[in-house]
């Protein structure tokens, strides 16, 4: 099986992932990353690296709380690593308002730490005196986390191509195996018309007495209002702008991004501003992760891992960990065949 030749396209979150755990199922395997964008270029780059299963289809729960519970777990244990300072894991604990009343308590409820709902006392908390809930979950910087599973992808032989790739037969006689993580790309590159960008806009800010994460959202379609303390810098959303494919800095939803934000935490007035960033989630209707054997013109098998919305992070090695077991299953029958 280790003369077999694997592909992974795409070189973010979800592609570095998916490469590394199919090379620890699969030690020694021949496998290549091509990509155009390479980290600190991607979209992953740009996330908060925050847990939480967002802009995704409930509907999908069942999956989305296995691949969210292994992610969790393992990101757990990067926090409780020496690495942890490295890669900026850590604990954060804060109230999201977003989730005022019980009947809205989510799927992933029972998998972060310690969820409960808003005392009395702690809805001054918020502007307009709402409930909501507090509960501790995991950030990582993912500006440091990609290069790190990039240096252990290439320490263990794998190799890296820089590459825009249109068509899935351009490569398809070069491998055995294809893993398609090019995220929103799947638009075009698969003509997927379940997948549209979901435009996200932030602001990074120096403010080191934020403790606490907030989250809410105030009323407008394709807005949201997040506050996230990383190891470096605050970053404060946001939107969540469906089908919108700009990536410049609209100034209208930095003003509003920022009187949102300082609405909700006023010392927020005196931080510092760093930089604004933009970037477009992978949005579908559902995560599709699927082996799809029709795929490629040389009858190359094609693994397909996107979708993610704006929980890339969340899924991430959950989903990896499903890749690795479908391209082992996938070469296994290959092997056979000979």
């Amino acid at each position: 099986m280790n003369r077999r030749k694997v592909c992974v396209i795409g070189a973010g979150v979800i592609g570095l992932s998916s490469a590394v755990r199919i090379q620890d199922k699969i030690p020694s395997i021949d496998i290549t990353i091509i990509a155009d964008t390479f980290s600190p270029y991607t979209t992953s780059d740009g996330s908060a690296g925050f847990w939480e299963p967002h802009l995704v289809n409930p509907d999908q729960s069942e999956e989305l709380r296995k691949w969210g519970q292994e992610t969790f777990d393992y990101l757990l244990d990067l926090v409780q690593s020496q690495e942890a300072g490295k890669l900026g894991a850590q604990l954060v604990s804060g109230y999201d308002f977003s989730i005022e009343h019980h009947d809205q308590d989510p799927f992933w409820k029972d998998q972060v730490i310690a969820y409960r709902r808003l005392e009395q006392k702690e809805r001054r908390f918020h502007p307009k005196n709402k409930g909501g809930i507090f509960y501790s979950s995991i950030m990582i910087d993912v500006k440091s986390y990609l290069p790190w599973l990039m240096e252990k992808f290439k320490s263990r032989g794998g190799k890296v191509q820089f590459g825009t790739i249109s068509s899935v037969n351009e490569i398809s006689d070069k491998f055995d195996l294809i893993i398609n993580c090019v995220g929103v790309r799947a638009y075009q590159l698969l003509n997927d018309q379940n997948v549209k960008p979901i435009r996200g806009q932030i602001i990074k800010v120096i403010a080191p007495w934020i403790k606490h994460f907030y989250v809410d959202f105030d009323g407008a379609e394709g807005t949201e209002r997040y506050i996230l303390p990383g190891r470096d810098y605050v970053i404060l959303g946001g939107t969540g702008q469906e089908g919108n494919w700009s990536t410049d800095i609209n100034q209208k939803d930095k003003n509003r991004i920022w009187e949102s934000c300082v609405n909700l935490v006023p010392s927020l007035k005196n931080a510092q501003k760093i930089g604004d960033w933009v970037g477009l989630r992978p949005g579908r209707t559902k995560v599709r992760l699927e082996l799809d054997e029709q795929r490629g013109s040389s009858g190359c098998m094609v693994i397909h891992n996107y979708g993610h919305s704006g929980a890339g992070v969340t899924l991430h090695w959950g989903c990896a960990g499903n890749v690795a077991e479908l391209a082992h299953a996938t070469l296994t029958t290959l092997s056979s065949r000979l």
